[in-house]
């Protein structure tokens, strides 16, 4: 309101374009996202559930690459009781994404160690002055899948059940999906500013 009042932005800050994207083999679920540069990553993760409809049932992590060198530079954990797996691991808390872009040009977000999903995230873009309230889902291509389906591959067998009516499996499969839809749902008509907080 201020800034319409004045016909000037109230603020201004460091924002990142994102592209993630969600390999399913037979399509690729995309989620392109504007997010403040300095945004936590625990912040992050919270976004990613919801823009890829995930319900927050699983573990996660994050694993930063050096393109260049071709090997990990660090992989963030939620809990301590994750750091007893791997020594060489850090805790999430308080870790801003900006700490580790641009300088690395990719991260990959993992969802649900069982069914490993893996979410490539990358930087399309840095705004300097950003003045928008954000973070802002700017496009979403693509469903993602139920939870605990069995992976990619769990997954894709699921598809062609739900693409079948006719299937011997396809109303149990329908009765456990609950209000999941082979379609993305219609994000072009929902809010596109996401709230995390």
């Amino acid at each position: 309101m201020l800034a319409e009042l004045t016909g000037k932005p109230v603020y201004k800050y460091r924002a990142f374009e994102l592209l993630v994207t969600l390999d399913l083999e037979i399509y690729r679920a995309t989620r392109r996202l504007l997010v403040p540069a300095n945004i936590e990553l625990s912040q992050l993760h919270k976004i990613l559930q919801q823009v890829f409809q995930w319900k927050d049932y699983h573990l996660h992590d994050w694993n930063v690459f050096d393109e260049k060198k071709h090997e990990p530079v660090a992989r963030l954990v939620m809990t301590h009781e994750d750091l007893s797996y791997d020594d060489k691991a850090i805790l999430e808390a308080d870790h801003r994404l900006s700490e580790f872009l641009p300088k690395y040009k990719h991260i990959i977000y993992t969802y649900d160690m069982g069914d490993n999903w893996e979410h490539l995230i990358e930087l399309v873009r840095v705004i300097d002055e950003h003045n928008e309230e954000s973070p802002y889902l700017l496009e979403a291509v693509g469903q993602a899948p139920p939870e605990d389906v069995g992976g990619v591959g769990g997954y894709i067998d699921f598809r062609k059940i739900m693409q079948n009516p006719q299937h011997e499996d396809y109303e149990q499969m329908k009765q456990w999906a609950g209000y999941w839809h082979l379609d993305l749902y219609d994000w072009e008509s929902r809010p596109k500013v996401i709230h995390i907080w």
